[in-house]
């Protein structure tokens, strides 16, 4: 009985040896986290700069892969001028190293765009930060795995797609195409073209859009839980409808009804407003919850 015991007892030794074995075959890089408290995977973190000017000459500026936030702004500038923060973590420093030297940065330009890609072989532990200017009629397109996007007086095209992450777009004056998987968007219009196409669209989010007083646009809102709000826009015509148990949808002309303009959340409420009389809005205000009054009421809302 003793030897049974004690073979017994050898067994279970033996495979937690094995499987502590394992354990330090497969370290973990362990966790970091921001300064914003925000937890990422690596306990360590490494960092360099790359700096890029490209002519683009009427060409679309194409950044996509991986994740990190980007900001850029539109100057009186023909160059776009963009810095890459490239960020590896890891276990410890020689790690984290590792990583950094891993994230690729390539370069193609064609008769139609120039394009940025950002690729890893450990994308979780890879991040590429963008910062810059680019010429103020640029046409852009932002196609990555996560990171906020800011952009600021860029009036050409502008479509970004993210899995995660917030995007705020001030002073725009084109055709605007965001998607987002995860998170909130909010949109300023210094103008509105009548030919413009506006989609904003995320699964699970706050969407927010402000147009100049004078916007021609046939604009539908639609939330599937949520509530849709208005504030300082005249609509020739609108209405709304319930949408399943806690959503909306609303229909409403600005004008002559020119530009397309379509918002859609499955969960998060949507805000559309005026910039007020020179179609501005303050920058710390495009977030701003509105009053529980300025909801639309439904059906029909006279």
């Amino acid at each position: 009985m003793l030897m049974r015991k004690a073979r017994l007892l050898f067994c279970v030794q033996a495979a937690l040896l094995v499987l502590l074995g394992l354990g330090a075959c497969r370290q973990s890089p362990g966790v970091g986290q921001t300064e914003e408290g925000a937890l990422l995977p690596g306990a360590v973190e490494a960092s360099d700069t790359l700096h890029r000017g490209v002519l683009l000459a009427g060409r679309t500026l194409v950044l996509e892969g991986l994740s990190g936030r980007v900001s850029l702004q539109g100057a009186d500038v023909d160059v776009a001028r963009l810095t890459f923060i490239r960020v590896g973590r890891g276990a410890d420093a020689a790690a984290a190293r590792r990583t950094l030297r891993d994230i690729q940065l390539r370069e193609e330009g064609t008769a139609g765009s120039f394009r940025y890609r950002l690729e890893a072989r450990q994308a979780a532990l890879a991040q590429v930060h963008v910062e810059g200017t680019v010429p103020r009629n640029a046409r852009l397109v932002i196609t990555r795995a996560g990171g906020d996007v800011d952009l600021t007086h860029i009036e050409g095209p502008i479509r970004v797609q993210l899995a995660a992450g917030e995007v705020h777009v001030r002073e725009a004056a084109d055709s605007l195409e965001i998607r987002l998987q995860n998170g909130s968007a909010s949109v300023h219009f210094r103008r509105l073209p009548t030919d413009a196409i506006v989609t904003i669209q995320t699964e699970n989010g706050d969407l927010w859009l402000t147009l100049p007083p004078e916007a021609n646009a046939q604009l539908q809102a639609e939330t599937a839980a949520g509530e849709v709000r208005v504030e300082g826009l005249t609509f020739t015509e609108r209405s709304l409808q319930p949408r399943e148990a806690a959503g909306a949808r609303f229909v409403g002309k600005l004008g002559q009804g020119r530009a397309r303009v379509t918002l859609r959340t499955a969960h998060g409420d949507i805000v559309l407003r005026s910039g007020g009389p020179n179609g501005m809005i303050p920058p710390d205000t495009l977030l701003r919850p509105l009053p529980p009054d300025t909801a639309l009421q439904g059906p029909g809302v006279p």
